[in-house]
């Protein structure tokens, strides 16, 4: 050092405040991290919301299906249990309608699982869906009682008019599969009259009865229909509908007269 023996030099103090260059180094990579974590955050909230922007306009219908019974409550007993038949047909159909790509779909109750009527029928229409099929298979103490028959919203409920149009495609699915046809075109309106009975009326009857009709029709805006498949009590409808290849080919009936109800919605607009 010019001007000073080196022996004693000593290296200047640092203030009280001063830190070590190391330390500055340390706290630099610390604000690099703390950057990089804001950013994939941020990245991560861009991309969640154009997923939620994509799934709500790629796939513009909701699709909501109810397999009757459930859990302890089998339904109605005969060659079959009923609910093996309302759950292999609505998972045989939630595949189809997922596999199709254009529909979200809502189950009212897991498989297996036991739910009253009142937590199913409220489950969806909190879902606001734009279809409503509720799967049931039919019994009968006499077993050459057959064939198919649904249900839609009855006459005086707000949905009545669509659902009644989707009950037609319904049964005129089944009746191009081979399923006869109960009444006068496989739709009747059910009911509970003032002494909890049920009332079936042919289609042809559009009274408008102060009566309730099935639970899980109520209150809803969509078109709602509830499907009798087949009587269980009966060989040859649980052959043609009630087995594992009657059930597919069932879901299948179903499948086309949502696509048809929605495909004809989509040209009347």
């Amino acid at each position: 050092m010019k001007g000073k023996n080196w022996r004693e030099y000593e290296p200047p103090k640092r203030g009280r405040h001063e830190k070590p260059e190391k330390h500055r180094r340390k706290r630099r990579r610390r604000g690099g991290i703390l950057r990089r974590i804001l950013l994939t955050a941020v990245l991560f909230a861009i991309g969640y919301c154009g997923f939620l922007v994509y799934y709500s306009t790629a796939r513009p219908y909701t699709i909501a299906l109810d397999a009757g019974h459930g859990g302890e409550d089998v339904g109605a007993e005969g060659i079959i249990q009923e609910i093996e038949l309302t759950e292999r047909t609505t998972m045989e159909l939630k595949e189809l309608l997922e596999a199709d790509g254009r529909f979200r779909i809502v189950l009212s109750r897991k498989e297996g699982e036991g739910k009253s009527i009142t937590e199913r029928n409220e489950k969806l229409r909190k879902r606001e869906p734009d279809i409503l099929l509720s799967i049931h298979g039919n019994a009968s103490d006499d077993p050459s009682a057959n064939g198919f028959e649904c249900y839609p919203s009855p006459p005086g409920y707000a949905n009545h008019d669509a659902s009644m149009v989707f009950a037609q495609l319904i049964a005129g699915e089944f009746q191009t599969v081979g399923a006869r046809l109960r009444g006068t075109d496989g739709v009747r309106f059910g009911y509970y009259d003032e002494n909890d009975e049920k009332v079936l009326l042919d289609s042809t009857d559009t009274t408008v009865y102060d009566y309730d009709t099935f639970g899980i029709l109520k209150h809803m805006e969509c078109p709602a229909v509830l499907a009798e498949q087949c009587f269980i009590t009966n060989a040859a409808d649980v052959e043609g509908f009630g087995t594992e290849d009657g059930c597919k080919k069932a879901a299948a009936a179903y499948y086309r007269a949502i696509c048809r109800y929605l495909e004809n919605l989509e040209q009347d607009t």
